[in-house]
């Protein structure tokens, strides 16, 4: 017995000794090419933090970003080299003026589900150009003036919705928003009637908690999605659970099946695009990439639109003045156009300031990422990145530094009074991305968040309620930015 214990630990001795030399193999990486690191940790690099949930990603990246004065500088995730960007001008020429070097992401999914590995998200290289090119024609000018009636009558259903809860102590204002949010994404790109409103347990809605609602599933699922691509591949672990991909492919075949078979079917939507392109043979556009897109459509517009929506309705109930000044822009305006008008929003200056403060200090993703696709020498420094050298730009840091936005926790919407001042000398406002590769439903998703705001400032008054925190915490377990314990508000009949 004794020899057998003496074999056994003698061999767990040596086996971790040779997992913590490969774990550490790379952590002379930075210091090798001059250039300023935070010491790392064996096994976790520096995402230890966020690894044990006490903070989320994108606040850890702010909190190092804030710790130097260096336009970039090195962490790494697990044993993984990565370069952290401050400089706006270095992130310009990432992401617009060298892009042909940096168009891939480093967020992966595994090739195991056909559908959701052809996301525009994951794809890369020559595949994600042929994507992004057939998924355009969706968010032009005209499409998007005829998806408007859509929104202001959903808008209207949400208006309604809310009057159940005029003088209720408190209300989730992320829940609801959603529900409008997701009954928009289904009619406007699916022709759908989700009916969210009208049912609690709506399929789409129910769908919608369990994609990005924040449990530690989901947590390990989209976390290592984002920061370890290598475990994700050697352990196949998808980015999306089973029961919600088959939900989603099954929904989403059975529309695309309908529309195939219909001889009525120009909507002039989401899937006639994508069925037009599937009609020439030589766009490469395969069935599980037109499915693929509508999955991402779907994932990506309720999330972006109701999380905007709510913490613009969070930032209003924290400052009465600009909510009231908002809210007389937006009477005026309406009475002005006899109703809520697709110039008529587009037109309105204040609400595009108020929206612009929210996403500054409430970004979707609060930092970007790329992978470096060629070998590239930073202009005007000695360092050159190799192929494969991962890249964060803090979001994030940027948005909170105060060189960029004075008194960056207030939230304040003169910032953007003129929005001709903001990233002239760089990127350093980045809520959608930038360059190529800016999201590609961002004009949709401003749209709808106006149209909602508008609609509800224009019936009711937000307020605090007891429940409604003075700073908002974010949730450790998601990669978006998400608020910890929801948006609570009140409301109040004007």
């Amino acid at each position: 017995m004794v020899v057998f214990w003496t074999t056994f630990l003698s061999l767990l001795a040596i086996a971790y000794y040779l997992l913590y030399k490969y774990m550490t193999r790379n952590f002379s990486y930075w210091k090798d090419r001059n250039i300023f690191y935070f010491k790392p940790l064996p096994f976790f690099g520096n995402l230890l933090p966020m690894i044990t949930m006490k903070t989320t990603m994108g606040e850890l990246i702010m909190d190092l970003y804030r710790q130097t004065d260096k336009d970039y500088f090195g962490i790494f995730s697990l044993d993984r080299p990565v370069l952290v960007v401050k400089s706006p001008k270095l992130a310009k020429d990432i992401l617009l003026k060298d892009f042909a070097s940096f168009h891939d992401r480093i967020i992966v999914t595994p090739d195991t589900d056909p559908a959701m590995s052809n996301l525009m998200f994951f794809k890369k290289g020559q595949m994600w150009k042929v994507i992004r090119s057939k998924m355009t024609p969706v968010f032009t000018s005209g499409k998007l003036k005829a998806m408007f009636s859509v929104m202001v009558d959903e808008s209207n259903d949400l208006s309604k919705y809310l009057s159940k809860f005029v003088g209720a102590p408190s209300i989730e204002a992320k829940e609801v928003c959603a529900k409008y949010s997701t009954n928009l994404i289904a009619l406007t790109a699916f022709g759908v009637k989700a009916k969210c409103f009208d049912n609690e347990d709506a399929d789409f809605r129910k769908l919608g908690r369990r994609i990005f609602g924040t449990s530690l599933t989901n947590a390990v699922r989209q976390l290592g999605c984002n920061f370890f691509p290598g475990l994700i591949k050697t352990f196949g672990i998808e980015f999306v659970d089973t029961v919600a991909r088959e939900q989603m492919k099954s929904i989403f075949s059975t529309v695309l099946k309908a529309r195939k078979q219909s001889d009525h079917h120009k909507s002039n939507d989401l899937v006639d695009i994508l069925l037009d392109a599937r009609a020439h043979t030589e766009s490469g556009i395969s069935d599980d990439m037109i499915l693929g897109q509508a999955i991402q459509f779907f994932m990506a517009g309720f999330e972006s639109v109701a999380s905007t929506i709510s913490f613009t309705l969070y930032a209003l109930s924290m400052d009465e003045e600009i909510q009231e000044r908002l809210r007389l822009e937006i009477l005026e305006n309406i009475e002005e156009n006899n109703g809520l008008t697709y110039e008529g929003v587009n037109s309105m200056k204040y609400l595009n300031m108020v929206i612009s403060e929210a996403l500054r200090k409430y970004p979707v993703l609060p930092f970007l990422d790329r992978e470096c696709t060629s070998t590239y020498k930073v202009e005007g420094t000695d360092l050159v990145l190799e192929k494969g050298q991962a890249i964060y730009i803090s979001a994030f840091g940027m948005h909170y530094d105060e060189k960029y936005f004075p008194d960056p926790d207030k939230f304040d919407p003169e910032r953007f009074s003129d929005k001709n001042e903001i990233n002239k000398e760089g990127f350093y406002y980045t809520p959608f991305g930038e360059g190529p590769r800016i999201c590609i439903g961002n004009r949709y998703g401003l749209l709808a968040v106006k149209v909602g705001i508008a609609s509800i400032l224009s019936k009711y008054k937000i307020r605090k309620s007891l429940k409604t925190p003075e700073k908002i915490k974010f949730d450790p377990k998601s990669f978006l930015i998400q608020s910890y314990g929801g948006v609570p508000i009140k409301i109040e009949a004007l």
